[in-house]
């Protein structure tokens, strides 16, 4: 039998055949990739709208808190639309506890809580 010159139909099916598992596998790969990426982005947005709510409330002014209690929608940034909402529990006669709770309106992301302690400032203080 005279050999012939190029490939046969066996080496183009082997070779499809790797090429297929080859493209499944780094498939994978980039979709979990995506995933982690989306969920640590996710966490990030919701670390900088927590950051943010404590930054308000622990500058605000001593007797406007009692004025900003309960939840308000927030649209901005618009990869986390979250609700925010704040109750306030007074510990002492000069200390008030302010509970922040950040509500993603995304499902499959968990709420977030934190407290903030303000006490009432001294007499004469700018910041009454």
């Amino acid at each position: 039998m005279k050999s012939r010159r190029g490939i046969s139909l066996i080496e183009v099916m082997v070779a499809m055949t790797l090429l297929g598992m080859m493209a499944t596998v780094h498939t994978m790969v980039t979709m979990r990739f995506a995933l982690r990426n989306r969920i640590a982005a996710a966490g990030v947005n919701r670390t900088a709208a927590m950051s943010a709510a404590v930054d308000l409330y622990s500058t605000m002014p001593y007797t406007s808190l009692a004025t900003n209690t309960g939840c308000t929608t927030l649209a901005v940034p618009a990869l986390y639309q979250h609700q925010r909402c704040i109750t306030m529990t007074s510990l002492t006669t000069t200390v008030v506890r302010v509970r922040i709770i950040i509500l993603p309106n995304n499902t499959a992301l968990r709420p977030d809580t934190t407290w903030v302690d303000r006490s009432v400032p001294p007499s004469g203080s700018i910041f009454q």
